[in-house]
């Protein structure tokens, strides 16, 4: 398979974690602003740090909405997520940053990609994400974890001892093969969770370290885990001035 990749368009996937309900609100404004639509997805916040909780995530049922645009479309979206009436005042959250293009081309690229300069890495040239302060955030990485169900909190306690602030935990179940265990006939298909974890540059391997070595991960095939570098952040709503920790 060859990857040609300027046939890809700048891609930009946005991650809003928020209150439970708040989710279609801030759907409802991405497509106003141009986003063709959305996926919204229910877990749980699992954050230990006092301004998570104030960000309202802290141990509570939350929304998760996806949004998948083009990178100018994108800084159009962000935009009015972060500034619509209807968000900044009834919403509280954050917001999260993916590049898509640089988890397709690592996926399909068999040549080890080159450096790029950290103000350059997964942005058109000529384009810059601030938070409000007009600085640019810190490197930042989201760490996703898929494990048997049972496991995640177990997990997310190694990340807090690790230095984590906090994390957001997803039901999901696996997919039957002929290799599923069967009772009665009937393809058992385990029920799964996924951890997200979104930590700084500077601890995020020692996080990740963490996670991966956890003890109820020791048996095969209890889980995998993986990371992304995360290309901007912010949060919503009144205290959306302050830094995330």
């Amino acid at each position: 398979m060859t990857s040609d990749f300027p046939s890809f368009a700048h891609g930009r996937l946005l991650i809003v974690v928020t209150r439970h309900g708040a989710g279609d609100r801030v759907a409802r404004v991405a497509r106003a602003a141009g986003a063709r639509g959305g996926t919204i997805l229910t877990g749980r916040g699992c954050a230990a740090s006092r301004l998570l909780q104030l960000l309202c995530l802290a141990d509570t049922e939350k929304d998760l909405v996806f949004v998948l645009a083009p990178a100018p479309d994108m800084q159009e979206i962000i935009a009015a997520v972060r500034s619509s009436p209807e968000v900044f005042r009834k919403t509280t959250g954050i917001g999260i940053v993916l590049n898509v293009n640089a988890i397709v081309r690592g996926a399909l690229s068999t040549a080890a990609p080159k450096p790029e300069k950290p103000a350059e890495r997964g942005r058109p040239q000529g384009e810059a994400m601030h938070d409000t302060a007009g600085q640019k955030p810190a490197g930042q990485q989201l760490i996703f974890a898929i494990v048997n169900a049972g496991y995640a909190d177990d997990l997310m306690a190694a990340a807090r001892a690790a230095g984590a602030g906090g994390g957001t935990i997803l039901k999901a179940r696996g997919t039957g093969t002929e290799a599923d265990a069967s009772f009665f006939g009937i393809t058992i298909v385990p029920e799964k969770e996924v951890l997200l974890v979104l930590a700084p540059d500077e601890t995020a391997p020692a996080i990740f370290e963490a996670v991966r070595t956890a003890p109820c991960l020791e048996e095969p095939g209890s889980g995998i885990i993986f990371s992304v570098a995360a290309e901007d952040f912010f949060p919503l709503g009144p205290g959306r001035g302050q830094a995330v920790r």
